[in-house]
């Protein structure tokens, strides 16, 4: 049985995970490790109950939607309640969690249904000839049991962890630290798919650890993800702005940022023409323009939405789209129709200046205190992401989406430099 170490970065800045290392060996260096067999039907040890002598298994069917698998408490990840769903995805949000085994989870090829084993033993004669891709993680167990579900289960701003306190996918495990080895089998070739190895260990100081969320794929290297993650990055996308689009009302408060995918409300009207185009099997890309009002001068978002369903309608009668704010534009003419406003547009892309070192510092640390004034319970999440935007314009439009500055607010920042929105930033954190 094999340990997965981490071995060499590919290009892709992620890191690759190797078997280098003996597991057993380390085991007996930290503890003694309880008896290992062949996969068992015994029920599960009781809440409270001491190590097994013999190998215990359990075997479940697991769904999933996100094209992953995880065992862990909720409970134990409250600290990132109030952070975006995606966090576990970014490695300065969860360096703590690995280091202190939080959760043991592995990202799958895709969604569906898997059948998980979870072992105090070693793997079967059939699955060590099956056996694929495999990864190591720490996990400490503190309240007699985890959630095995489908990646679901990760407390969010979207997800409350109370929500699966009486979940029917609770596994019964004693407390105590794990070295917990995770292996992809080869499909149809046993009844697993996936196995978790818990090995039982006096400390976890010494069990090396994946440096981010496995992903184990049969047939391929093991590899994780989330490793080097990056901040804000924008798609800005203005040499194809067209000359003219039609006007819909900005009915948000805030006002979208360009080359960030987001959803925003148009109305039943814009989405009943593009899914009636799109059931018609013709060309139901709708060229827009939100903007507060259709006149000459305006600043809007051109947009470009191609894909309509009718789950897209809300219960308020508009209609909520996830598309890409292509790019910040102004109006320089308006014509108006019995039906709608055709409004003439110009790119207003935005500014590529970078920042001085001491004025870049200046507004990190202006909006890393604003967090903290705010009590913004994410501002670890924020700070960091920020500070590994891709350019100084990222960084400048992920603050003002964090601000979340009104419509009006934002319209003046469009046709500014970088140097000139960091100063505002200033001002508006109280720096200036």
């Amino acid at each position: 049985m094999s340990l997965i170490g981490v071995a060499r970065r590919q290009a892709s800045g992620q890191e690759k995970l190797s078997a280098n290392v003996c597991w057993r060996s380390l085991a007996l260096m930290l503890t003694t490790v309880f008896v290992l067999g062949c996969a068992t039907k015994e029920p599960p040890p009781k809440l409270g109950a001491a190590m097994p002598t013999q190998a215990w298994s359990v075997t479940r069917t697991v769904h999933t939607d996100h094209s992953m698998i995880t065992l862990l408490d909720p409970s134990d990840l409250i600290h990132h309640q109030a952070e975006p769903a995606n966090w576990f995805l970014h490695d300065f949000a969860i360096k703590d969690d690995l280091a202190t085994g939080r959760f043991s989870a592995v990202l799958t090829e895709r969604s569906g249904n898997f059948n998980v084993r979870v072992t105090f033993g070693e793997l079967s004669p059939a699955e060590q000839a099956a056996a694929g891709p495999e990864a190591r993680v720490r996990l400490r167990v503190i309240n007699h049991r985890l959630l095995l579900s489908g990646g679901d289960a990760w407390p969010s701003e979207e997800t409350d962890y109370r929500r699966y306190a009486h979940d029917q996918r609770w596994i019964s495990i004693p407390n105590g630290d794990y070295g917990v080895i995770i292996t992809a089998l080869k499909p149809g070739a046993t009844p697993s798919d996936y196995v978790f190895q818990l090995i039982r260990v006096n400390s976890m100081v010494n069990v090396k650890y994946a440096p981010g969320v496995p992903q184990l794929i049969y047939g391929e290297k093991a590899s994780v993800v989330g490793v080097n993650a990056s901040g804000f990055h924008f798609n800005e996308q203005c040499l194809d702005v067209p000359g003219k689009a039609t006007w819909v009302p900005l009915s948000s408060r805030t006002m979208p940022i360009p080359g960030f995918k987001q959803p925003v409300v148009l109305p039943a009207a814009v989405h009943s023409f593009g899914l009636s185009e799109q059931q018609a099997g013709n060309n139901a890309t709708l060229s827009m323009v939100l903007s507060r009002n259709p006149e000459v001068g305006a600043y809007g978002f051109f947009l470009k939405p191609r894909t309509w369903n009718s789950k897209q309608m809300t219960s308020g009668g508009d209609a909520q789209v996830n598309t890409l704010i292509r790019c910040a534009v102004q109006v320089t003419n308006v014509v108006a129709t019995p039906t709608d406003f055709s409004l003439q547009i110009k790119a207003i892309p935005t500014a590529s200046d970078r920042l001085s070192v001491q004025q870049k510092k200046q507004v990190i640390d202006g909006f890393n205190e604003w967090l903290r004034n705010t009590n913004d319970k994410a501002w670890r999440f924020k700070s960091a992401k920020v500070q590994r935007s891709t350019s100084d314009a990222a960084m400048i439009l992920g603050m003002v989406q964090y601000l979340q500055l009104s419509s009006k607010e934002t319209e003046k920042l469009l046709p500014m430099s970088n140097a000139l929105r960091a100063d505002y930033l200033l001002e508006r954190f109280g720096k200036l």
